[in-house]
Parts: C-alpha cells; sequence; structure tokens
C-alpha cells in the first residue's frame, strides 16, 4: 500500500474541540460530533493497557458519551481483542486514501458556464450552511460545535455556486498540515447531484492545496461507500491503510 500520512497528521487537519491526554493517548470530546473528533488515539502502547482503557473510558462517561477508540495498524498490539473483552462493538472501517501532488500536479477544473468556484480560507455562512443542511440529515448537529471542529486547522474551503442566482450547489474543505492536505466535508445539495460536482470539487480541492504547498493528499471514506470510492480511485487516490472505531 501507499504510505499514510499517520496518526498525528490525520488527528491535526479535523482537531476536537477538546483534547485530553490519557496515559499518551489523545482523547478527543466534541460533544459527539463526528466519531474522528471524539474518539480516542493510541498512539503509544501504554505500562498497562488495561488501566489506560480505564481512563479513556472515566473521561468519556464524565462528558456523558460513548467511549470510542480507533484501532489501526499503529495500534498496540491486542487492542482489538482488549476492547472487545470489556464489550465494545466495530461500528465504522474506514479506509485511508492517498494521491501524490508532487509528481503529477493537479490542474484547475474546467468550470461548466453554469457554475461559479469561490476558495476561501475560512467557512463563510453559506458554505457551513450547505455542509450542515446534508450533514443534519444523518443526525442533529451542534452549528458552533461544527464550526470550532472545521476551523481548528489552517484549511481551504471551497464553495460551488449557481452562476444564475448564486445557490451554493456543493462544498469540500481541504486542511494543511506540513506536505500533506487532508480532504474532507465533500457534500453536493440533493438537487444538483448527478452532475459531476463531487469531481470537480475533489479537483480543485487538491489544485488549491498543492497551490499553498501540499504535495500529498489524503482523504476517508468508509469502507462501505463503494461509490465515493470508485471516484476517488478515478482521482488517482490509493489505498494506505484502513483503521475501525470501536465503540462503547
Amino acid at each position: 500500500m501507499t504510505a499514510a500520512p499517520g496518526l498525528a497528521v490525520e488527528a491535526a487537519t479535523w482537531r476536537p474541540v477538546t483534547v485530553e491526554d490519557v496515559d499518551g493517548w489523545p482523547v478527543g470530546l466534541s460533544g459527539g460530533f463526528t466519531r474522528r473528533a471524539n474518539s480516542a488515539l493510541p498512539l503509544v502502547a501504554p505500562v498497562d493497557l488495561g488501566a489506560t482503557l480505564d481512563r479513556v473510558e472515566a473521561r468519556y462517561a464524565a462528558a456523558g458519551q460513548p467511549a470510542v477508540v480507533r484501532v489501526c495498524a499503529a495500534a498496540p498490539d491486542g487492542l482489538a481483542d482488549a476492547l472487545a473483552a470489556r464489550g465494545y462493538t466495530e461500528r465504522v472501517v474506514t479506509a485511508v486514501l492517498v494521491r501524490d501532488l508532487g509528481t503529477a500536479p493537479p490542474t484547475r477544473p474546467d468550470l461548466p458556464d453554469d457554475l461559479r468556484l469561490a476558495v476561501a480560507d475560512a467557512p463563510d455562512p453559506a458554505w457551513l450552511a450547505t455542509w450542515l443542511g446534508v450533514k443534519a440529515t444523518q443526525g442533529a448537529v451542534d452549528v458552533a460545535t461544527a464550526r470550532a471542529v472545521v476551523t481548528g486547522s489552517p484549511a481551504v474551503y471551497l464553495t460551488v455556486t449557481s452562476a444564475a442566482d448564486g445557490a451554493p450547489l456543493a462544498v469540500i474543505r481541504a486542511a494543511l498540515e506540513g506536505p500533506w492536505a487532508g480532504l474532507s466535508c465533500l457534500v453536493v445539495v440533493p438537487e444538483a447531484r448527478r452532475r459531476g460536482l463531487g469531481r470537480l470539487l475533489t479537483r480543485a480541492a487538491v489544485h488549491a492545496a498543492a497551490g499553498r504547498g501540499a504535495r500529498r493528499a489524503f482523504l476517508q471514506v468508509e469502507a462501505t461507500n463503494t461509490g465515493a470510492a470508485a471516484l476517488y480511485d478515478a482521482e488517482g487516490f490509493a489505498p494506505a491503510e484502513r483503521y475501525a472505531y470501536w465503540e462503547r
């Protein structure tokens, strides 16, 4: 597989509202907004795995949230077995896909006459409303928490709008961390789907990130989302690793 960005880079491009250290594991707390911002990252092998998990669980219990632990190739030996023994369930398997931007620099995509593309260093209200308008269909979302997470890292925010009336049709985010760009928040409003806007925005995002110094890009897609995986494969992204969230 292609080299993955690693836990530290991935965490830096999607920062929780609060991070507490438990025996060298960053424990993200963001009011339950996305597992990525509400999970413990096993960066090191603790002296006593059971005791560390006790403390992680206590942090989440105090916050009124389920305990969530990310399990990936870098996880300590035996972590998945220990979680299973404690009653955790593997909830979501996610693939990390990577694309090199240096050997074949991305070009700015051609834009149809009926569309406009805006690139900004901060999300305006229309960007946030478009993203949350689609995201909220998956459950209640606290706007302040969502804003804190998506603005917690240096990033560029892209919006495709209708040339006719300026209505937002699709958005994406590219967070920047060293030579890496982490793509996220790609949504297309229901009435604008099947027009290739997801592909257009993906191309525009890697082009914008490369223009700001990124040399590699990564994104995360749930393993069951075969449609998105096919899109990203066609755009030059290759599998780097898989991880899973275990929850109790």
